[in-house]
């Protein structure tokens, strides 16, 4: 089957969309590795772990603003792009939808950081925090993704990043300037945001219409399951960052944050290999087998070069001071293998295939319980506990979406 896709006139928009996904992830990959290092010297390793648990606090907000628009609204783009008044529906419904949960997520907001003095003496950092993560959560991807033109998405967030880069280096010279991180991130999230409306009005044509409350509600409805699915991952995932943060300090934090976004950024590849092939697989699933294999053997290589690769990547990118990293990293390197099962059975086979409510429950149910073993593991072993946890969390994630990915394949 995907010898057929490659030779049929899909492949050069396959093959074009994932070499513009390749380059976008591979600049995100990157910056962070031209900047970490370089904030981890100016600010402290201290002030780095500040930043990140503020932004694990808005995080958790970004995702019930993104609302699962990435799988089901790309996916029903992808389905009717040949229908400009249907696409300018499900356009308009969606950019209404996700302002009014960017509206709605400043309260929580307000409640946390104005109730708790360690939130509030550092409002201003929590405040630009939660702006950059709102405006990079508004972001349409999910509408470049669904008329396949993921080259949109790599030029914006190119030129938005290097656009961060070069402000990162000319201005951030001293610990005290801790606070132009989360500043610049955000006024880089806001022009990526800004052109990127102009862009699908003028060079698609695609038109904003108020959609009607009844609309938004049906979109809320039917994404209701791929948001829980998203979100839910959430839970554990940024709770780490949060209760480490709460509980050992912000220089805990930075380590773990340095070693996670290693990880992070390798399995980004797969992101770019499930983005690429979603559309496609949203309109012709049985070439599932042989996007399957791609997935595996890729997440299994580059978790071997992680493994093997560790210490060469923490001495480079995070210096011979944080010697520590490169366990941390050599740990988390089975963590790749499982990312890439749980994109290969989960967003890109149960969610496109009408099995939604099933991946919502198994993303839904491991994830609750993975919040309270974080919880307890974190407080009594900290780093540790944190990284075990993880590692629990996403195995359960992979081995469970593959089991019932294998169950529902025995029914067809």
């Amino acid at each position: 089957m995907l010898s057929r896709v490659l030779n049929s006139k899909e492949s050069k928009k396959l093959a074009a969309n994932f070499f513009s996904l390749l380059v976008l992830r591979g600049f995100q990959f990157l910056i962070p590795l031209l900047t970490f290092p370089y904030l981890v010297r100016v600010i402290g390793m201290e002030k780095f772990g500040l930043i990140n648990f503020a932004l694990s606090l808005s995080i958790f907000l970004g995702a019930i603003v993104q609302f699962g628009f990435g799988i089901t609204v790309a996916r029903d783009i992808a389905r009717n792009r040949e229908n400009l008044i249907e696409v300018e529906k499900i356009y308009s419904a969606s950019m209404v939808a996700g302002v009014f949960l960017a509206v709605a997520c400043t309260v929580p907001f307000a409640l946390v950081v104005f109730s708790f003095d360690r939130f509030n003496d550092d409002f201003v950092l929590y405040f630009l925090a939660f702006v950059f993560v709102m405006f990079q959560s508004l972001f349409p991807e999910w509408f470049f993704r669904g008329v396949e033109e993921m080259k949109y998405i790599a030029v914006l967030s190119l030129s938005a990043n290097a656009l961060f880069l070069v402000s990162i280096w000319i201005f951030v010279r001293q610990e005290g300037d801790y606070l132009l991180v989360p500043f610049l991130n955000a006024i880089s999230a806001f022009l990526i945001y800004l052109f990127s409306i102009f862009i699908i009005r003028f060079q698609f044509g695609v038109r904003f219409s108020w959609p009607g409350f009844k609309k938004v509600g049906c979109l809320y409805k039917s994404s209701s399951h791929a948001f829980i699915a998203q979100f839910s991952p959430n839970l554990y995932n940024n709770a780490s960052i949060f209760l480490l943060g709460l509980f050992h300090g912000a220089s805990v934090v930075g380590a773990y944050t340095a070693a996670t976004k290693i990880i992070d950024a390798v399995v980004s590849l797969g992101y770019v290999l499930a983005n690429t092939f979603l559309p496609y697989l949203s309109r012709n699933i049985k070439a599932h087998g042989g996007f399957q294999k791609i997935m595996l053997c890729t997440g299994i290589g580059l978790s071997v070069l992680v493994f093997f690769g560790a210490e060469v990547l923490s001495e480079v990118f995070f210096g011979l001071d944080n010697k520590d990293v490169y366990l941390y990293i050599k740990w988390l390197a089975v963590a790749v293998v499982l990312g890439f099962i749980y994109l290969t059975y989960s967003s890109n086979y149960l969610m496109i295939s009408g099995h939604e409510r099933l991946a919502r429950n198994i993303a839904l149910y491991i994830s609750v319980i993975a919040l309270f073993y974080t919880l307890a593991m974190i407080y009594f072993f900290g780093i540790y506990g944190a990284i075990g946890s993880l590692l629990l969390s996403r195995g359960a994630l992979s081995m469970c979406s593959f089991f019932f990915y294998k169950k529902v394949c025995a029914k067809c």
